[in-house]
């Protein structure tokens, strides 16, 4: 890691820590807060800890089932393992794990990066559309925890998006305009055929044949999203009445609170799920406790799976690197 990306890393972790302090800080009631983290009981930890697991574990699954149409038959243990590692590597350095799972998989089943990448686009694209629905279902069921979250707030100045948006569609056209002259130059080419592995990444969900299974996954990944947080919910005494839109609303501010580019969400989420249960009329020291729970069983899931991920991964180049004829001396 060069200096740059530890300053930029030490700063999304400093915001995180700084959220994480501001949100502990607003909590009068410490003592009520260790009690409702005590109160959770292992049995909803250890299940808790394998959905998420299994949520992993069904994306790198789907993710088989989006590289079939390219071509590609990737080993379904490698791709899990890849996908576990990428979660792993968001621990520690937030946005890295997309590219880093790409980086394995290209590693051990030779598949070319621009097309992994152009399929993992793929699935954000779904993903995002998923979280809409869940966020506009959550909010309809929650209307009034929702104005409650918009109390105060106030609309940013759209000037700069304006202005910076007018100005990124403007060179966007001067580029389309001199687009021949850009691709007699070897670096542009080599942009463009990147670009177009990405394109056939991104076509892969329309060309698949399992579309079927694709949909199956799609689901069971995001019930075990809800379910991972829904049984530590049912495990601490002070939560257990909540209900499944409460949860649902959560879960919702939870997934916004990890957009943050903080490491592994320390404190974003925190802050997201302590306002969520605030508005829905909760202690705040509640929200955290919960925030808490949940962030740690998840945290050590991804590490403890995302470290066998990381080593399986080692192995497997290390097996596939011996298999390799040796070149014979010119």
């Amino acid at each position: 890691m060069n200096i740059r990306k530890a300053l930029i890393y030490l700063a999304f972790l400093g915001i995180g820590v700084l959220l994480f302090y501001m949100a502990f800080s607003m909590i009068d009631d410490r003592e009520a807060l260790w009690n409702d983290m005590r109160s959770a009981s292992w049995g909803g930890l250890i299940v808790s800890f394998l959905m998420g697991y299994l949520a992993i574990v069904s994306r790198g699954l789907r993710w088989v089932i989006m590289l079939d149409p390219l071509g590609h038959k990737p080993s379904p243990l490698r791709t899990v393992h890849a996908v576990t590692f990428a979660y792993f590597a968001n621990t520690f350095i937030p946005r890295s794990g997309e590219l880093a799972r790409c980086a394995a998989l290209n590693q051990t089943d030779d598949i070319p990066v621009d097309q992994l990448f152009g399929t993992v686009i793929s699935e954000r694209v779904v993903d995002f559309v998923i979280l809409i629905a869940l966020t506009t279902i959550a909010i309809i069921a929650n209307i009034p925890a929702f104005f409650q979250l918009l109390e105060g707030a106030e609309m940013p100045d759209a000037t700069n998006a304006i202005a910076g948006a007018g100005g990124m569609l403007l060179v966007l056209g001067l580029l389309w305009l001199k687009r021949k002259s850009l691709l007699e130059l070897p670096f542009a080419r080599k942009v463009a055929s990147f670009l177009k592995g990405i394109w056939e990444g991104l076509n892969s969900i329309r060309q698949m044949r399992r579309k079927g299974m694709f949909l199956f996954h799609t689901f069971f990944i995001w019930s075990m999203y809800f379910l991972m947080a829904w049984v530590i919910f049912k495990s601490i005494a002070s939560v257990a009445s909540i209900s499944i839109t409460e949860a649902l609303f959560i879960m919702v501010a939870g997934g916004f609170g990890m957009v943050m580019p903080a490491p592994g969400g320390v404190g974003a989420y925190h802050w997201a799920v302590m306002l969520g249960f605030s508005a829905l009329g909760y202690a705040q020291e509640l929200g955290f406790a919960v925030a808490n729970v949940i962030w740690m069983t998840q945290t050590a899931m991804i590490v403890v799976t995302g470290g066998i991920a990381y080593l399986a991964l080692m192995w497997f180049r290390i097996r596939k690197d011996r298999e390799l004829p040796l070149t014979p001396p010119r």
